[in-house]
């Protein structure tokens, strides 16, 4: 993958774009009772863990949180420390300090460089495995197969034992890699360049979310893809961002933009290919970045004009006036 493109996924998976008008969601309470709500993201500044909408600044060196993860006790999140959230866009990009912290307790990873694509971070044990374009074990590059020097790795997720990762080989296929062993999900040709961006494992099943560009934003079971579709004719699906599952269920965000919205993102997810889009409130435009569902709740967060926000069964919480929620953990 070349390094223009590198940057284009970075700018494309991180970047919110405007919209005119809204659509209804399902309508459902929400309640203040619960278990613990854990989301990562940022102010427009720094990354923050919120805990139940009470914000922790995780550096105050500028950057931003892109995913939360629970091991026991432990609360894990990835990100990057040292960069500015809107810096002046170079043939280089922007540069930072990947890293991720463990109960607020920052370990970087690698030196400063570039920033490619948001990170990813899974636990096994006492190894740490992490993702940032390259596949990380416990601070050391770990290489996969065919990953090679072209290679780009959008996801990491753990389940027992098995470690799997998701994105891009070194000849530009789609994949996901199962305890570093390859396997193809959509090959690049001169006709179509896939990307495989999210992640999940649910049992012997591997749901990886992204983009076929024959058939549009697509998730794959197994390698057997299905390709998300909007409600409205005329509509379009931006790429899976994320995907969860829930027993037979399953669910992936998505978002939605064209003829009725102008061309810009509304926040959207799907439940079995059904498409529930999410309130935003009077806010003029938003996005829809994770997804989580415990029980029969399902919580989305983004990000709208109006801040940094989760939805929680499509009622909105405002987390801050400013920034984006991108990842949640809800334990």
């Amino acid at each position: 993958m070349n390094f223009l493109r590198q940057i284009y996924l970075f700018f494309a998976v991180s970047c919110c774009i405007t919209v005119s008008c809204t659509k209804k969601g399902p309508a459902s309470d929400s309640t203040s009772a619960g278990p613990g709500i854990y989301i990562a993201g940022d102010n427009g500044i720094s990354p923050v863990l919120w805990k139940n909408g009470s914000a922790t600044i995780l550096s105050s060196s500028g950057g931003s949180a892109s995913q939360v993860f629970l091991s026991g006790s432990d609360v894990y999140v990835a990100g990057i420390s040292g960069q500015p959230l809107h810096p002046a866009v170079t043939p280089a990009g922007p540069a930072g300090q990947y890293c991720y912290w463990k109960n607020g307790s920052q370990t970087n990873i690698g030196s400063v460089e570039f920033i490619r694509v948001p990170s990813s971070i899974a636990v096994a044990g006492n190894n740490v495995y992490y993702s940032n374009g390259v596949f990380w074990k416990n601070g050391s590059i770990a290489a996969l197969q065919d990953e090679g020097d072209l290679g780009v790795i959008q996801s990491t997720f753990s389940i027992g034992n098995d470690i799997y990762a998701a994105g891009n080989d070194n000849d530009d296929n789609a994949a996901y890699w199962k305890n570093g062993v390859l396997n193809v999900l959509a090959p690049r040709n001169a006709q179509t360049a896939p990307f495989a961006f999210s992640l999940y494992v649910s049992g012997d099943d591997v749901y990886v979310g992204g983009i076929d560009i024959n058939d549009g934003p697509c998730y794959w079971k197994n390698g057997v893809i299905t390709v998300l579709k909007t409600t409205d004719s005329g509509d379009y699906v931006s790429q899976a961002r994320s995907i969860f599952v829930s027993g037979s269920d399953v669910y992936v965000v998505g978002n939605y933009y064209g003829a009725t919205t102008g061309g810009y993102l509304f926040p959207a997810y799907w439940k079995n290919g059904v498409e529930y889009d999410l309130p935003m409130n009077g806010a003029a435009y938003g996005m829809a970045n994770a997804i989580f569902v415990s029980g029969s709740d399902v919580y989305v967060v983004g990000q709208t004009t109006s801040g940094a926000v989760y939805w929680k069964n499509s009622v909105e919480t405002i987390l801050s006036s400013t920034g984006s929620a991108n990842s949640i953990y809800v334990q």
